[in-house]
């Protein structure tokens, strides 16, 4: 499938649905799923079968190798998707900052188009009064019916149970009403197509699987203390997230098994699998897959104890926690739909709004030279497995940290990563001034769990790193974000004004790891 065959085949498709001699525009379905490492998939790997269904819906599409989230957090990573922008571009840079309404988001292009839009949502964060991310939906549900009794600290979530039952409803394949889980009736009209955000909040922490997924025991415990020393020459401190442990993970009062609760975290992979397993098998048996194209993606994954972090994401730009799963089919009515495969180009989360505009002839998001602000369509990369055009971008971003090293800026190309930290001091002024406190270098594919830093060890590297172009890379990156300096102070004043005017809000959220 070239380029513009795929065009050509939609604007063939609209223009017959015009006149009624053709199914309508495709149904464009979101699935992105919360805290799911790309290394977690049976399909790509992994040692234990933690996601039949998914194998069997990868095997049927595309599944991309290289898929990089722009910020290891829920509401930044979920509107890069929407805008098409980092996060230095929408401005949305934590949990606590809405969506500025000047930024155009997707669901508003799909709705100027004549699609019914609706978004399904168990992630507390994502409630549009922190997120205000409803724009452009018809239909936006964000009840939490799980809120009471999720240990540990009574988080109000949905669960994926219930987000299946509301996919179904509200795509006229259910009319089940049991909990609230979706719209009271289908979003769209009989014959008018459909474009729907469904996001589930497994395998988030508190991993917690349902009895018949809680099934991976590990040969052997693997003890790890609760409060781990730093070790010699490491760039990060240790941290465990003690909210995603149970009381039946200690090992005694001052160590947990982490082998037992990596177990829960493949265990709660298990269960959103199969919920996703029944979602698709709805769809298949109704017809629907024949005219809707579905993507399966995650906002960030999870760190199992990668670089001394534990079962936390969002304060490094690792890979652990920065490279997603994405997974694409096409609709069954592109008569000329490539062959299923995997695709290893780089490409990022900012990249599916502007690939989506491309694929479905909808508005543009972003104007021409928005900059490394914007992401880039792949629909060129949907029809050949080859390199992509440009590198993809992580950041994190924290109010404060040992050293003062207050944000990381990573750059990816292919299977090289470059990271930059910088920290503020006051040692020669009165304001503060930002530096480098160190470099990374890696190579992913001799090291993937990123454990040599080239530029700090004297090693024989089989192959030459492109370092110039990756520093000259994140320096034009970080140049775009005029804001840098300013936001960890920015971040901090916004949590402190949540601390007096919401305490309960700012407690679920730290209970969330926030």
């Amino acid at each position: 499938m070239t380029l513009r065959s795929v065009r050509g085949l939609l604007a063939a498709l609209t223009l017959l649905s015009a006149c009624g001699g053709a199914p309508p525009r495709p149904n464009v379905l979101i699935v992105v799923v919360d805290t799911l490492r790309a290394d977690r998939l049976s399909c790509a790997g992994y040692e234990r079968e933690t996601t039949p269904n998914l194998d069997r819906f990868a095997a049927e599409g595309l599944r991309f190798t290289h898929a990089q989230t722009p910020r290891a957090k829920t509401s930044p990573a979920v509107a890069s998707i929407f805008t098409g922008l980092y996060p230095h571009g929408h401005g949305v840079r934590d949990l606590l900052t809405p969506l500025s309404e000047e930024v155009p988001v997707l669901a508003e292009r799909f709705r100027d188009e004549g699609y019914a839009t609706g978004a399904i949502i168990a992630n507390f964060v994502l409630s549009d009064a922190f997120s205000a991310m409803s724009r452009g939906f018809d239909i936006w549900v964000e009840d939490f019916p799980s809120s009471h009794g999720v240990s540990p600290n009574h988080t109000p979530q949905r669960l994926a149970g219930s987000m299946t039952d509301g996919i179904l409803r509200a795509v006229g394949l259910s009319s089940d009403e049991t909990d609230g889980a979706g719209p009271a009736q289908p979003i769209a009209q009989e014959g008018q197509p459909w474009f729907l955000w469904a996001h589930y909040m497994d395998p988030h922490g508190l991993y917690a699987p349902p009895a018949g997924h809680d099934r991976f025991r590990s040969a052997k415990p693997e003890k790890v203390a609760l409060e781990p020393e730093r070790r010699e020459g490491a760039l990060t401190e240790p941290w465990v997230g003690r909210y995603n442990l149970k009381p039946t993970d200690l090992i005694d009062e001052s160590s947990f098994d982490a082998a037992r609760v990596r177990d829960r975290y493949d265990g709660e992979i298990s269960y959103l699998d199969a919920e996703l397993g029944r979602l698709f098998d709805n769809l298949r048996e109704d017809g629907l897959l024949e005219n809707t194209l579905i993507i399966v993606v995650a906002d960030h994954g999870e760190s199992l104890g990668e670089h001394d972090y534990w079962f936390e994401h969002g304060r490094h730009t690792y890979e652990a926690t920065c490279r997603v799963p994405l997974l694409i089919r096409l609709p069954d009515s592109f008569e000329d739909r490539p062959l299923p495969g995997v695709r290893s180009g780089d490409v990022s989360l900012v990249d599916l709004a502007p690939t989506l505009v491309e694929l479905l002839s909808l508005q543009p998001l972003t104007q021409p030279g928005a900059g490394v602000a914007a992401g880039r369509s792949f629909v060129a990369l949907l029809s050949e497995d080859r390199e992509s055009d440009g590198p993809v971008f992580s950041e994190k971003v924290e109010r404060t940290e040992v050293d003062g090293a207050i944000q990381a800026k990573a750059v990816r190309l292919g299977d090289w990563k470059y990271i930059r930290r910088y920290a503020f001091t006051n040692a020669e002024s009165e304001e503060p001034v930002l530096r480098s406190l160190s470099e990374e270098l890696y190579d992913l594919k001799s090291d993937p769990n990123e454990r040599v830093n080239l530029i700090s060890f004297d090693v024989n590297m089989t192959s030459v790193p492109p370092l110039d172009r990756l520093r000259a890379e994140l320096l034009a990156f970080c140049a775009e974000d005029v804001r840098f300096e300013e936001l960890a102070r920015e971040l901090q004043a916004r949590r402190d004004s949540l601390e007096l005017s919401d305490p309960e809000t700012l407690r679920i959220l730290e209970s969330l790891g926030y």
